[in-house]
């Protein structure tokens, strides 16, 4: 069931990023697509609140939401095609600038879910 869990989480996540990030595609910051940026933001935040709150049924929370929903709902690949794709019009240093703020930013909204809610 571990698995299976884990494949419906990753199938509900990838949809939902993909609805989100598309409706939000149309915003763009010096050259660069948001959608990406907001459904990482998100997702690292909620992963910090999945962190912090004592679930009593972690056997099912944690390969659905955690593994399955935000592993896939947050997406690494997507995040450094961007970057990529930035890098081609804005240079090699300002996508790296780019990248580094952008994960600090994960980083510190996963800090500030587990935070909030712990």
């Amino acid at each position: 069931m571990f698995y299976l869990y884990i494949g419906i989480g990753a199938f509900l996540g990838a949809i939902s990023r993909f609805f989100l990030s598309s409706y939000l595609e149309k915003l763009i910051f010096f050259e660069f697509p948001l959608g990406t940026l907001f459904v990482n933001i998100i997702g690292c935040y909620a992963i910090g609140i999945f962190i912090a709150i004592n679930l009593e049924n972690k056997d099912l929370i944690t390969p659905l939401v955690i593994i399955g929903f935000l592993g896939s709902f947050t997406t690494f690949s997507a995040f450094t095609k961007e970057i990529f794709v930035f890098s081609n019009t804005n240079g090699i240093l300002a996508a790296y600038i780019l990248a580094l703020i952008i994960s600090s930013l994960c980083v510190f909204s996963t800090f500030m879910g587990y935070k909030l809610f712990s």
